[in-house]
C-alpha cells in the first residue's frame, strides 16, 4: 500500500468498521485519532509559518503526497478566506430561504458559525447544516475538521418556510 490512494481508501473502510463499534470502544479510539490529527495540525501549521508560501507552493506542486498533506491540514491557507469562499456556495441557497449564515471564527480547522434570518429556530436548520453546511466546508475549505454553531436560543421554533428546505443528499460514492 504504498500509493496514496491506496491508503486513504483503506483508512477509510478501517473508519467504517470502527463507526460499528460499541460506543465505550469507539470513543477512546476516535479521541486518540483527534489527539494525533491536533498535533499533525500544529506541527504542519508551524511548518507552514517557517516554510512561507512559495516553499509551501513548490512542495504542493512537487509531490501529490506531499500536496494531500498540505492541503488536508490547510497548511499555508488562509482559513478564514478559505472557510467563507466555501460558505458562499450555499449561502444563495440559504438566503433563498430567508436565511443567513455568519462566520464566526476559523482556528485549527474549526469553524464557528451562526445562522439567522428563518433559520434561527428553524426545524430544518440541523438537517441543512448537517448536509449543506458542512459539504461545502469539507469541499471547499483545505483543513476543515469540525464545525461549531453558536445557537440564537432567543429565536422562537418553527417550521421551514414553504415547502421543506432541504433535499441536499450525501454524495454517491
Amino acid at each position: 500500500m504504498s500509493d496514496l490512494a491506496g491508503v486513504l481508501d483503506r483508512l477509510e473502510e478501517l473508519l467504517g468498521q470502527l463507526e460499528g463499534l460499541d460506543d465505550q470502544v469507539r470513543a477512546p479510539i476516535f479521541e486518540l485519532l483527534d489527539g494525533i490529527d491536533a498535533v499533525h495540525r500544529l506541527a504542519l501549521g508551524r511548518l507552514a509559518a517557517v516554510l512561507g508560501d512559495d516553499e509551501l507552493d513548490r512542495l504542493r506542486s512537487a509531490d501529490p503526497a506531499i500536496g494531500w498533506l498540505l492541503d488536508a491540514y490547510g497548511a499555508g491557507v488562509d482559513e478564514r478566506q478559505a472557510a467563507d469562499r466555501a460558505l458562499n456556495s450555499i449561502r444563495p441557497y440559504i438566503e433563498g430561504h430567508g436565511g443567513q449564515v455568519e462566520l464566526i471564527d476559523v482556528t485549527n480547522g474549526v469553524v464557528r458559525l451562526r445562522l439567522s434570518g428563518a433559520c434561527a429556530g428553524c426545524t430544518a436548520s440541523a438537517e441543512t447544516l448537517r448536509e449543506g453546511v458542512v459539504q461545502a466546508l469539507v469541499e471547499g475549505f483545505p483543513g476543515f475538521s469540525r464545525m461549531e454553531v453558536d445557537e440564537d436560543l432567543t429565536a422562537a421554533v418553527h417550521a421551514p418556510p414553504g415547502a421543506t428546505l432541504l433535499q441536499i443528499e450525501p454524495r454517491p460514492r
